[in-house]
């Protein structure tokens, strides 16, 4: 999972003063949270390398920071690109419990 200061640096804040600090790390572990919720519980477990789990990490996080939002074409290609991910990431997950022999 993305850390403190890879969402930061994903959401191009150069200086975090305490506040900005604690809004980043709160909007972090909600879209940890809303990765095992999309995905599964123990997808950190299964898939630790797995690129596209921090990089669905950051674009939660973005959307659950951001106050700029974005425009709908680019709204709808992103939310395509998450539905993607997130079914690819589900699958892997069942794939390596199945290797592993976990239910």
């Amino acid at each position: 999972m993305p850390s403190l200061i890879e969402a930061l640096a994903y959401l191009g804040i150069d200086y975090a003063d305490e506040s900005v600090r604690r809004n980043v790390a709160r909007s972090l572990r909600a879209a940890e949270g809303v990765l095992r919720g999309a995905v599964g519980d123990d997808v950190a477990v299964y898939l630790p390398e797995d690129p596209r789990v921090n990089e669905l990490v950051l674009i939660y996080l973005d959307d659950l920071y951001s106050e700029r939002g974005v425009n709908a074409k680019v709204s709808g290609a992103t939310r395509r690109l998450v539905e993607s991910m997130e079914t690819q990431l589900r699958l892997e997950l069942r794939r390596r419990k199945e290797e592993a022999g976990a239910s």
